[in-house]
């Protein structure tokens, strides 16, 4: 169904004179802004809606505006709007008014063709805007008194903070300066780095800081002898518990030789090499000896065990704290 009264109602936001055809055309004014006396409101601007009965000839705007929202003709436009407008002279002759929704109320008093406006705001530049209540701005006006009382207030007492910052800042010095530095007495060695009571003296904070240093490294390596020497403790009872195997049926003047395992850790043919290196493995706390000499080779060794598991783990030991290379010699 053809709803020609939104439509109208739409091109009167859009233009300023809308004619509906053999009928009148509607008119729109600005009408600026007003004080309501009554609530002391100011109206936003509104556009203003007049009828003209004068203005009858057929301009199109309506009836392509029908046409374009429907998509109908051009001529079942006109049909629907002449069908609109037998409705409106019925009800002007048995009720003498026709209400256009949203737009105002079309009437006849004694023979002459009235319209009363009766609808939102059409004015486009005033959408959304709200009539504006002057009682706002007086409240505001005494809540903003008290701010400005508020502000002044806070103003001095921020004044008086920083006096009594002050004084406790001139308290805190002139105790702290005879106390922390040789201002007083006259010293060469003060600097006036030294008034600053956040700054520390570095060479002191060095000076601890080194010997602290030592003092750790000491401790590692007597952790990491002592317990070199425990490790290698454990291993000789391990030697002392080994037990020779006699087998049986055979006489106890011919044992059975038992394999050793020596974790060798240099071999050189010039012994005197192979003594230079046993000095310095036993100021490690490493119990280094010489081998027998063999195969023109003066061989030492760190550890002797009696099975091979135990000679590769001491092996990995000595490689991890020395960072010396070594191999299991089997005899």
């Amino acid at each position: 169904m053809v709803n020609i009264n939104d439509i109208l109602k739409e091109l009167i936001k859009l233009h300023d004179c809308v004619i509906f055809p053999n009928l009148g055309g509607f008119v729109g004014q600005y009408a600026p802004a007003k004080l309501n006396s009554h609530d002391l409101s100011y109206e936003t601007p509104y556009k203003q809606i007049l009828f003209n009965k004068n203005l009858v000839n057929n301009d199109g705007l309506l009836a392509n505006a029908i046409a374009k929202k429907y998509n109908l003709s051009y001529d079942i436009a006109q049909e629907e709007i002449s069908v609109l407008l037998i409705q409106i002279r019925k009800d002007l002759k048995l009720r003498k008014k026709f209400s256009f929704d949203g737009i105002g109320i079309l009437y006849e008093d004694k023979g002459i063709l009235n319209f009363k406006q009766k609808s939102e705001n059409l004015l486009i530049d005033s959408y959304g805007l709200k009539p504006i209540n002057m009682s706002d701005f007086t409240a505001n006006s005494s809540e903003a008194k008290v701010l400005n009382i508020n502000s002044v207030s806070s103003k001095k007492n921020i004044k008086n903070l920083g006096l009594v910052a002050g004084v406790l800042i001139l308290l805190f010095y002139s105790a702290w300066i005879p106390l922390k530095t040789d201002l007083l007495n006259g010293n060469e060695s003060f600097k006036y780095s030294d008034l600053n009571p956040f700054t520390f003296n570095k060479s002191e904070s060095l000076t601890t800081k080194t010997k602290s240093n030592t003092f750790l490294e000491k401790e590692d390596l007597k952790t990491e002898k002592s317990s070199e020497i425990s490790f290698i403790k454990s291993k000789a009872k391990e030697k002392s518990k080994d037990v020779v195997l006699q087998p049986k049926n055979i006489a106890i003047n011919n044992p059975i030789k038992v394999k050793s395992f020596e974790v060798i850790i240099g071999s050189f043919r010039n012994q005197k090499n192979a003594k230079k290196l046993i000095k310095t493995l036993q100021k490690k706390s490493l119990n280094a000896r010489e081998l027998p000499f063999e195969n023109n080779l003066f061989r030492v060794s760190v550890g002797k065990f009696s099975n091979r598991k135990n000679a590769l783990e001491y092996q990995k030991i000595v490689k991890k704290k020395l960072r010396f290379s070594s191999w299991v010699l089997t005899k």
